[in-house]
């Protein structure tokens, strides 16, 4: 069976947020998807009570739930879409509310060291209300990979090593392109790693991403 597409419930939620007009409760809006979300999928309910945008609330109604050796990250996902570090609402989302039209944006973002490759449709309440006022938002979660800064004075042969390696290539593939043996492909590889703390090969490309 085929799989659902986040474009596909993101394009049948805008048809029922247009068919619908005005929505009084986002449970009327969101029903419609919400047992066929991926685990790499988020839905949220920003509520916005007595108290303006300041006094916002992320009412998460499913998270996104794919297994991860890091071990901050499911509970920082909670918010992580429709919040930005330190309590602002994400400028989609703010855009939505000032508009009052659907907000969809595509971004790669940093959380700390984390970082974030998602999708996000922000759906906000038709007609402003300031005392029942809210949004929805619906989230792909595409990637999640720790970021390692790497030095800035890395070599030629180092930054050409990360690029084959990024492309797949085995040390003796990569030794060819860059004129060493694959022994000194090897140890330089290894050095990399330490650089970027990275546990793995496959650490070590994703970190230098």
């Amino acid at each position: 069976m085929k799989s659902v597409t986040f474009g596909d419930l993101a394009q049948q939620l805008i048809d029922v947020w247009i068919s619908r007009g005005e929505i009084e409760d986002p449970l009327s809006l969101h029903h419609v998807i919400r047992e066929r979300l991926a685990t790499n999928m988020v839905l949220a309910v920003v509520d916005f009570p007595v108290g303006g945008r300041a006094a916002c609330r992320v009412d998460v109604v499913r998270d996104y739930s794919i297994p991860t050796s890091y071990g901050e990250v499911p509970e920082n996902l909670k918010t992580r879409l429709p919040m930005l570090p330190r309590g602002h609402l994400h400028p989609s989302i703010e855009k939505a509310l000032a508009t009052r039209r659907p907000s969809l944006v595509t971004e790669t973002a940093l959380h700390g060291d984390l970082q974030t490759n998602f999708e996000m449709l922000t759906l906000p309440r038709q007609v402003e209300k300031h005392r029942a006022d809210w949004c929805l938002v619906f989230g792909v979660i595409h990637y999640l990979l720790k970021s390692a800064p790497l030095r800035k004075d890395l070599d030629d042969i180092d930054l050409a090593i990360l690029q084959l390696l990024r492309e797949g290539l085995q040390m003796r593939q990569i030794g060819l392109r860059v004129g060493l043996s694959p022994r000194t492909v090897e140890h330089r590889v290894e050095r990399l790693k330490g650089l970027a703390n990275a546990r793995t090969l496959h650490d070590l490309v994703a970190r230098s991403l």
